[in-house]
């Protein structure tokens, strides 16, 4: 049996290392899928006619912060038909317990004011160190005024 080396010559070597660290480099920005926010037992249901509800029952683009989950859970309203719900507690350095994410007073995106870090409304990271989703629940109608909001 013949053991064959192959030899790549120094410019086709570089071309391969440079392609290797653009790869690899081009993953680092990626945002990790999976929030590392602990599974916790949710169970809330929200009255779409309480008063703490009442921003959610009067536009779109609203949000509410209620008990539940870890630090809270904001619910917000992307249609009549369409609620998201996502917990409060920063993915980012989550031993720091001032990481409580809420919505920016201008409700375009979300906060954790104590990492600077940024989030969208689909639960991305957007600015900041933090690389990592929030964590989601699921939001379904009970009735017609009431949610149920569950860890998946």
């Amino acid at each position: 049996m013949e053991l064959r080396i192959l030899k790549i010559n120094g410019k086709w070597a570089l071309l391969f290392a440079l392609i290797m660290v653009f790869l690899m480099d081009g993953c680092t920005d990626q945002p990790n899928l999976i929030s590392p926010i602990p599974d916790v037992i949710v169970r809330e249901q929200l009255n779409l006619n309480s008063t703490e509800a009442l921003p959610l029952k009067i536009r779109d683009g609203t949000s509410v912060s209620i008990p539940g989950g870890i630090k809270g859970i904001i619910v917000y309203r992307r249609s009549q038909d369409n609620y998201v719900a996502f917990e409060r507690k920063s993915p980012y350095k989550m031993e720091d317990s001032c990481g409580v994410i809420k919505a920016h007073s201008s409700g375009l995106y979300l906060i954790d004011s104590c990492h600077n870090c940024t989030f969208n409304w689909e639960g991305r990271p957007t600015g900041g160190p933090n690389r990592d989703m929030m964590k989601t629940y699921t939001v379904q109608f009970l009735n017609t005024f009431t949610l149920l909001i569950t860890n998946p």
